[in-house]
């Protein structure tokens, strides 16, 4: 290794640590007014005197002395010193070996059980960040027994800062809790960035995460709750067997699963078809129905949960209907399986529930609309038509669809990485020109709201209002950069504003109604073409085009359409409102790989009014985003969800696409921040597979119900 290889990494290993302390010191100083408002909000029952004292007694500190804890960390991160290690034994200092008091141990043993809760919440990114500290070329660049990414480290260091709020022992035992379960969620995103940091140097880059990855779980996490579940299922039956009076089961009751199983299909084949957003509990159905009264206990356990199980997936609303409509064909598949062996309840391995399982981990990439003609969804329901025709009991039918299931997935993430990178190429060559342009971009904004701003009256629908604020301002802008303000697009571009606004407008009589059937063909013609200029993807034009059509016929049957709220900014007068449109900059552009780039920046920080400033806390969140987070972007109401595939060297652009569309958006932090703060981005959290939910949803949903009977 040169010289220069090893001050590299050393400068790599300082870059991490001093963004991980600065990211920490940041999220301490912010986490006062949520501390104060969760203690707030805290109620003791008057049994318990000890704990509502120390509640009231940390608020005041709080309130009091909270300023003093981020520079107290700051203090004691810069004062840190590697522990030296002789002969693989930590020296300890004398104050270590001290007696404590009683107060001190108490908030010892406080203090060490939320370090073990956070060790643990960290677990899967300080395993990846260490084996990657512990890589040969890093050697040289940490000193031995450097302690610097150690999470007990870190808390040592928070809980000193926290000693600075109250002397009382039971506030700051109570402290120590209430900011440990914070950490909980937050350090762990900043391993992720320090992780990050170091794959994109080629430390270990084969243990990068996958898009596939959902929230990790920890091992004896699992093994605990599996333990719960299998405890629960217990109960269930003993409950049911003694409801049945433990009488022995029928004669002929060990051919009623058949019968039931029998009664299902014909209901599955009489059910009513769904309609849109609504779909049929079959099992539900067949547990209400004559066949399930001969079934035993432990069956009739699994019927209900199982009905209970769909009745959750169905009714929940983050779930994409498309996504429900698939696993409707699996209702008489998953009761076979649960009843043939229960252990589907309670074991993540088992070959059905790895199955299912994987739907979710798919569907992350559709958020709540469903592209059908994404080859992901063909793959699925090719796999999930082949299991429900085929399976019999065997296992064999979900091994095999697992196998088959994974090498899709891991067929289209390769093309999807070279995808990525081509494109990330193309963006990265056109860096310098972005940058260039966007002073000619920022003018040509301000041209084209101005020019939609004067076609805005009070009695433009809301709806169309949002369209040419948003996409048509975009088609309008781009066609002032091209041929200036006065030029024949951009004037096109306007009259087609006015013919969509005169289009919604309500027709009383018939020589109008005329008019507008005859001008309605060149207008969607026009709006097409500005669609294609700007890249907006097929599911949000077919949106709007079912919108438009829908408010087309309200004007030809002469009805009023629902005018602007006092706070939209087209009413003279009235209150801007927080779109996130106006404050970003927009340009587009193809590459030469054939994607539609659209480009998100700020304009000058002089020119922003202070509801678009960047948040500092929605800064860090954007900060701690890496490659393969997924992030979904609205524009008028409409959701394209986005995966983070490249970021460049500096920070300052953030590429995301997605293989479903031709479509991406290169935008800067600062931009993302404001879009977070203005909600028209969200980060999309990473989450617990669908049918692992709706398990653990279901089996607590129906012991709660025995335990009330009691």
């Amino acid at each position: 290794m040169t010289e220069k290889d090893a001050a590299t990494l050393a400068k790599l290993i300082v870059g991490c640590r001093e963004q991980m302390e600065s990211d920490l010191c940041e999220l301490i100083e912010e986490l006062g007014p949520a501390l104060i408002q969760e203690i707030t909000a805290r109620t003791y029952p008057a049994r318990e005197p000890e704990r509502r004292i120390a509640a009231a007694t940390l608020k005041t500190a709080l309130s009091d002395r909270w300023g003093e804890v981020a520079p107290a960390l700051k203090a004691a991160l810069a004062a840190r010193e590697t522990k030296v290690v002789r002969q693989g034994v930590e020296s300890l200092e004398p104050t270590n070996l001290q007696l404590l008091s009683d107060a001190e141990e108490s908030k010892q043993l406080a203090s060490q059980q939320a370090l073990d809760h956070l060790a643990t919440a960290c677990r899967e990114e300080t395993n990846s960040l260490e084996r990657r500290i512990s890589y040969l070329v890093l050697r040289s660049a940490m000193t031995p027994g450097d302690t610097t990414f150690k999470v007990a480290s870190l808390w040592s260091c928070v809980r000193s800062a926290c000693a600075k709020v109250t002397d009382d022992t039971a506030a700051g035992i109570l402290l120590l809790n209430m900011v440990g379960k914070h950490l909980d969620t937050e350090l762990p995103q900043l391993y992720r960035v320090a992780n990050e940091a170091l794959i994109d140097a080629g430390i270990l880059p084969r243990l990068k995460r996958s898009y596939r990855d959902l929230a990790p779980v920890d091992p004896e996490q699992a093994a605990a709750e599996a333990a719960r579940v299998t405890s629960a299922l217990d109960r269930l039956v003993k409950a049911r067997t003694k409801d049945s009076g433990g009488a022995a089961p029928a004669a002929g009751s060990a051919n009623a699963s058949v019968k039931l199983f029998d009664s299902m299909k014909a209901l599955q084949t009489a059910a009513p078809q769904a309609q849109a957003g609504t779909h049929t509990n079959v099992v539900r159905m067949a547990r209400d129905s004559g066949a399930a009264r001969d079934v035993r206990p432990q069956e009739a356990v699994t019927l209900d949960i199982v009905a209970e199980l769909f009745d959750q997936i169905f009714n929940d609303p983050n779930i994409a209907n498309g996504m429900k409509g698939l696993v409707a064909r699996l209702q008489s598949t998953v009761l076979k399986a649960a009843m043939l062996n229960q252990q589907f309840f309670a074991d993540r391995n088992h070959p059905a529930r790895r199955f299912l399982d994987s739907i979710s981990t798919v569907a992350i990439r559709w958020g709540k609309e469903v592209n059908t003609d994404d080859p992901f969804f063909v793959k699925l329901l090719e796999l999930v038509s082949k299991v429900q025709t085929t399976y019999d009991g065997d296992m064999a039918v979900f091994e095999a669809a697992n196998v088959e299931l994974d090498a899709f997935l891991a067929e289209r993430e390769k093309i999807e990485e070279q995808q990525d990178r081509e494109l990330a190429d193309a963006v990265h060559a056109r860096e310098e020109d972005i940058r260039l342009s966007r002073a000619a971009q920022m003018r040509a904004q301000r041209a084209a709201n101005q020019c939609i701003f004067k076609l805005l009256g009070p009695q433009v629908p809301i709806q169309i209002g949002d369209f040419l604020r948003s996409y048509w301002r975009d088609v309008v802008q781009g066609r002032i950069s091209q041929s200036g303000e006065d030029g024949a697009a951009t004037e096109d571009a306007l009259r087609t504003a006015v013919a969509l606004i005169v289009a919604v407008t309500p027709k009383h009589d018939p020589g109008a109604r005329k008019r507008h059937a005859a001008a309605l063909p060149g207008l969607l013609k026009k709006l097409n073409a500005g669609f294609d200029e700007i890249g907006v993807s097929p599911t949000e034009r077919k949106t709007f085009m079912d919108t438009l059509a829908e408010m087309q016929f309200a004007a030809l049957r002469a009805e009023k359409q629902k005018p602007p709220s006092e706070d939209d900014p087209s009413v003279p007068g009235g209150k801007p409102a927080s779109r996130g449109t106006s404050p970003t900059l927009q340009v587009s552009h193809a590459t030469s790989t054939g994607i539609q780039v659209q480009d998100i920046s700020l304009p000058g920080v002089g020119e922003l009014e202070a509801d678009d400033t960047p948040d500092r806390a929605d800064l860090r969140r954007v900060r701690q985003l890496v490659r393969g987070d997924w992030v979904d972007f609205i524009t008028a109401g409409q959701t394209r969800r986005e995966r983070l595939t490249w970021i460049n060297p500096e920070r300052t652009m953030f590429l995301f696409s997605n293989g479903a569309t031709a479509t991406a958006i290169s935008i800067t932090p600062e931009a993302l921040a404001v879009r977070l703060r203005n909600k028209t981005a969200n980060i999309v959290l990473p989450d617990r597979p669908i049918f692992e939910r709706a398990i653990q949803g279901a089996i607590r949903f129906l012991d709660k119900l025995i335990t009330e009977a009691k």
